[in-house]
């Protein structure tokens, strides 16, 4: 399968005109032009890096590559009215999955790494410069995010029915990733390329995640039936929609289905608190950072009135509780951590820089209200998080996100009470 593919993307004129120009044109340029700057007098300090930052851009340029293979994968056999011949063959499921992803990657890191050799043998010999360990990083990191592109493109291939549906789908992968880039990008400049090294961890364990997401939804059942099972989307929503809200478990029963993710929910609060005791005690979050949110939080707000002070309390604590499970899907369930974990840290923070009875303070009796409606909430939106990176061969990934979120949306009907509550105690006895 991958022995295929990677001859079908070599056997057009006008695919091999762009690999050599990203393989060759642009590293030969860009060693040229810094070559160029270097010879005239540009100075040694602004030579360096922009010796790095071309190294950076000659490297992922060609990654871009990527992801036009990746999304041509099945919706590209799809639309050459292959994909039932591919389905047929006696390949297991697994087999043409990996084989898809392993030519896809191969062409794309091929690419990178061949642009990189390029771009050092055109530019280092005699420069007096060489950055090995920043190359190193970003050689992995590169790995890691042609890897996390890969399996992002081809999840969307599998469920495209049309190249431009899949090109405009793509645009889920290009904006993060371009996010990426630019802080990448601007650490190089700032002269911190260390840190490149987290990024590849954090690749490394989207590109696992989405490459298990692919290769545990991929069936080709569910494949051939997308070509009759995508006809009046809208009325399917709205129908996939209602089913979601029938037959969901009331409030108590619902909090003991979810007590996994509840109790990580709990866990991140516990957490918050050490790890922001420890940042305050030791320093290592500056206090000009950290106590202005503090200030804002112990102390009410002054020149207004109560009910101006219950509602600005409501509406924050509600904006947070919208707005993280419309994250957990695109964060596999972060949001749903980050919104017990950072006001357990901004608890622990103000212990370690002030004592627990202040702390405490800030947070009595208004806290036993609002903690554990956001534990709650919290361990929803882990849930939301959970279901969206978990596909099954037989579909139904859709259905299992709506559920999920129903099961949120019913819970608010409990949760944005206690949390008006817990505002009207905040502001009458806190």
């Amino acid at each position: 399968m991958a022995r295929r593919d990677l001859r079908d993307a070599t056997s057009e004129l006008r695919l091999i005109l762009a690999m050599v120009a990203l393989t060759l044109a642009i590293p030969l340029g860009s060693a040229i032009g810094i070559r160029a700057l270097a010879y005239f007098g540009g100075g040694t300090a602004v030579v360096d890096r922009l010796a790095v930052v071309g190294a950076f851009f000659v490297v992922f340029i060609p990654a871009s590559f990527s992801l036009v293979l990746a999304l041509e994968a099945f919706v590209g056999e799809r639309e050459r009215t292959t994909l039932e011949v591919l389905l047929s063959t006696p390949l297991k499921e697994a087999e043409i999955y990996v084989g898809k992803v392993s030519a896809v990657l191969a062409v794309s890191l091929g690419l990178c790494y061949g642009g990189l050799l390029v771009y050092c043998i055109g530019l280092f010999p005699g420069l007096g410069y060489f950055p090995l360990g920043v190359l190193v990083a970003l050689a992995l990191s590169t790995i890691c995010q042609v890897a996390a592109m890969v399996a992002g493109a081809v999840i969307i291939s599998l469920n495209a029915q049309t190249m431009r549906a899949a090109n405009v789908m793509a645009s889920f992968i290009i904006l993060p990733m371009s996010v990426v880039l630019q802080a990448e990008a601007a650490l190089i400049l700032l002269g911190r390329p260390e840190f490149l090294w987290g990024f590849a961890a954090l690749m490394i364990a989207l590109a696992v995640v989405l490459l298990r997401m692919g290769l545990a939804g991929f069936s080709r059942e569910a494949l051939l039936a997308r070509e009759v099972g995508l006809r009046k989307p809208l009325r399917r929503a709205i129908g996939a929609f209602r089913w979601s809200f029938n037959g969901r478990p009331g409030f108590v029963r619902l909090i003991w289905l979810r007590r996994l993710p509840i109790a990580v929910a709990a866990f991140g609060f516990a957490a918050g608190i050490g790890v922001g005791y420890l940042a305050g005690k030791t320093g290592a979050v500056p206090g000009s950072v950290v106590k202005p949110v503090l200030s804002s939080l112990l102390n009410a707000s002054g020149g207004a009135t109560q009910g101006q002070e219950i509602f600005g309390i409501f509406g924050h604590n509600l904006g947070a509780f919208v707005l993280a499970p419309a994250l957990a899907v695109f964060t596999a369930g972060l949001s749903g951590f980050a919104l017990t974990f950072l006001p357990g840290f901004l608890l622990g923070y103000a212990a370690g820089v002030s004592s627990w009875s202040t702390a405490f303070a800030g947070v009595i009796p208004n806290g036993l209200v609002e903690v554990p409606a956001a534990i709650v909430a919290g361990g929803l939106a882990i849930h939301i998080g959970a279901t969206a990176i978990h596909m099954e061969s037989n579909g139904g990934w859709t259905a299992r996100i709506l559920s999920a979120v129903a099961d949120y949306v019913r819970s608010l009907r409990w949760l944005v009470p206690a949390l008006a509550l817990a505002a009207v105690i905040e502001v009458r006895f806190g």
